[in-house]
């Protein structure tokens, strides 16, 4: 039985800023008229469209200019009468950029990789553990100058009981007397299955984008990025060696070659360092030699302390809030960030982008953009974090043009859709399980993002172990760290060769890009090969993870995927724990007539005996399967 969630006309509002708070209701004055809260200086309106989006707005009702901070649209406990009980749900999670975890948790208690107290950032659904019923609450392109944060609002601190929810719209800025701003565009679905309401909301926006004139890329991309392996310690040669390997062993089947963090000569200043003599130029062109397009990595606001840059600028940059230099500490020293909303700052980013376009690189990793959220002051207080991170990316597209291929990497999903090519959807992949586990939850839990907001990026597909490579410094020399809460960074022992195996299943099977990150020059015979099946199967729609709110849909993801070769589909089991499970096979794939594909041989196979499959910790298993007429995968979003 659905719970219907009341209109959002019905919620209650309270809008913050500067030294004052408001709350109250939406009102209508006259029949026809949108309703609206209005309080002091500040209306906050709420337009209906006949597809059910709701448009937020705000206008500044006074003479003076008047700093706002958020504005809560909340369905509390009580509203709703206390129908909702904490313990009868699981919350899909959805953190606002890769840095925070996503996934299903419990509403009333933390999960091990999340406390369970922090918002989910653009989308959130909420499932009833037994009848499978589902709210869906999200935000629609076009995205406006505001964060929207979906909120569970526990009625009592144990959050062991009723619940409500509620639109959080942080949009920390300065609006001019008179004027008016578009915060949001909200949506509510209401049905029985979680991968259906997500499924339609991610149609829902792919349309809304292309009326917005944004067009994805047309298919995945492959390459190979210096990163992982090499770290900052990449050297010109290490670069070239790998578009050598690449071109012998994939040739076609890649396409870029990225040079990650190290080449630089400091963070904010991107040109070549002494480990590339060459230079940038040079070094494009031969990339470019070996048959691939170069591409480059950059921190683009961020600035070492130490540069001439900071020295001779101070006025350019953010800064706290009392106004003195906003710092970071990161692992290459104090960094400051760029101030966009500085015009000669625009002007400086747009010519640095310009001169590396001109280099000749046609693939851009833009990095840390969410580390600007910490920061509190500015050069022109009249945009928010939001729209200074959306206006970044769109003067770093404006500057390498159209058909270069632009990747978000720790951006906020809302503040570069409709102008990224493809986003970051995991945190970074190191060749440790505790890095594999955290990642494929993420992967799984944005499965629907691929194709609907462009292309996703689950980090690199990895194989080195002691099974693949003959190399035996398979890191740089790090601590041994036992697993903590969410895994950890580098924490327990690096991967083995099942594991490896489960990292390239999950991230072919999310259809999302695929960039190698091994040095290839040092991987033996299983390595190479495990790395060119995946690359020579089909390419994959994007994997739809089918049992994502069931309980054991966590540990045990079973996830299916159309191909584009129509006659096969992909069907991947999953064993993420540390216990010898059995998986059963779905419904959808026990017909007697079809035929099955081992995924990593290519043979022929037998489809598994009464329709169970035994896995053994940290592993998985997939077939291509004749498909035969089966019905969709995705369930039909409404008209």
């Amino acid at each position: 039985m659905r719970f219907e969630l009341p209109p959002l006309r019905a919620a209650a509002v309270a809008a913050s800023g500067s030294g004052w708070y408001l709350q109250g209701g939406f009102h209508s004055s006259a029949a026809g008229e949108d309703p609206a809260f209005r309080a002091g200086r500040l209306t906050v309106s709420l337009a209906s469209a006949a597809d059910g989006t709701q448009t937020v707005s705000v206008v500044n009702d006074g003479p003076e200019p008047l700093a706002i901070r958020e504005i809560r649209l909340e369905w509390s406990a009580s509203i709703l009468g206390g129908r909702l009980d904490a313990r009868d749900y699981v919350q899909l999670h959805h953190a606002r950029d890769f840095s925070g975890h996503s996934g299903v948790r419990p509403l009333h208690r933390p999960a091990a990789w999340s406390p369970g107290t922090e918002p989910s950032g653009m989308v959130s659904v909420v499932c009833h553990r037994r009848t499978g019923a589902c709210l869906l609450l999200g935000a629609l392109p076009p995205f406006g100058d505001c964060f929207v944060d979906i909120a569970i609002l526990h009625a009592q601190p144990h959050r062991d009981g009723a619940f409500g929810l509620g639109f959080h719209l942080r949009a920390p800025r300065e609006l001019g007397p008179g004027e008016r701003v578009v915060l949001a565009h909200l949506i509510v679905l209401q049905g029985d299955d979680g991968i259906a309401l997500l499924s339609e909301y991610a149609e829902r926006m792919r349309q809304r984008l292309a009326a917005l004139r944004f067009l994805p890329p047309a298919a995945r991309i492959g390459g190979w990025n210096s990163w992982d392996y090499y770290a900052g310690a990449v050297q010109a040669d290490d670069v070239l060696a790998n578009a050598r390997a690449a071109n012998k062993l994939f040739g076609t089947g890649l396409r870029y070659v990225v040079i990650d963090e190290g080449y630089e000569r400091q963070w904010g200043v991107w040109d070549a360092g002494w480990k590339f003599p060459q230079g940038l130029d040079a070094l494009c062109a031969q990339i470019r030699a070996e048959g691939y397009e170069p591409g480059i990595w950059t921190a683009p606001l961020m600035v070492s302390v130490y540069t001439p840059l900071y020295r001779e600028h101070p006025d350019w940059f953010v800064g706290d809030e009392k106004g003195d230099p906003f710092v970071e500490n990161a692992g290459y020293g104090s960094m400051v960030q760029l101030d966009i909303t500085h015009p000669q700052v625009e002007a400086h980013i747009r010519k640095t982008f310009e001169r590396l376009r001109a280099a000749g690189f046609t693939y851009f990793k833009c990095d840390f953009a969410q580390l600007l959220l910490g920061a509190s002051t500015f050069h022109d207080g009249g945009m928010s974090h939001a729209g200074m991170i959306r206006r970044l990316f769109e003067v770093i597209r404006e500057a390498i043009g159209p058909d270069a291929y632009l990747l978000a990497c720790g951006a906020p999903y809302e503040a570069v859709i409709g102008i990224a090519d493809a986003h970051r959807t995991t945190g970074d992949i190191h060749n440790y399980w505790s890095h594999i586990r955290q990642n494929i939850r993420s992967m799984l839990a944005r499965w629907w993002m691929q194709g609907a907001v462009g292309n996703t990026d689950p980090d690199t597909a990895i194989v080195r172990c002691p099974d693949t490579t003959d190399d035996r410094r398979l890191n740089r020399r790090l601590a041994k760290n036992p697993w903590g809460l969410g895994g950890g960074w580098a924490a327990g022992r690096e991967m083995n060769l099942e594991e490896a195996k489960t990292l390239l299943l999950a991230c072919y099977a999310s259809g999302g890009d695929l960039l190698l990150g091994d040095a290839l020059d040092k991987l033996n015979r299983v390595g190479t090969e495990l790395l060119a099946g995946m690359l020579r199967q089909p390419p994959v729609r994007r994997g739809v993870p089918l049992n994502l709110f069931a309980p054991d849909g966590d540990e045990l993801p079973v996830v299916a995927a159309e191909t584009d070769d129509p006659d096969n589909r992909l069907l991947a089991l999953f064993n993420l724990g540390d216990d010898y499970r059995t998986q059963r096979i779905p419904e959808l794939f026990q017909a007697s007539d079809l035929a099955w594909t081992s995924f990593w041989t290519g043979e022929a196979v037998p489809a598994p005996i009464a329709g169970e499959v035994a896995l053994a910790p940290r592993s998985a298993v997939a077939w291509l399967i004749a498909r035969n007429g089966a019905p969709a995968l995705e369930p039909k979003t409404r008209p």
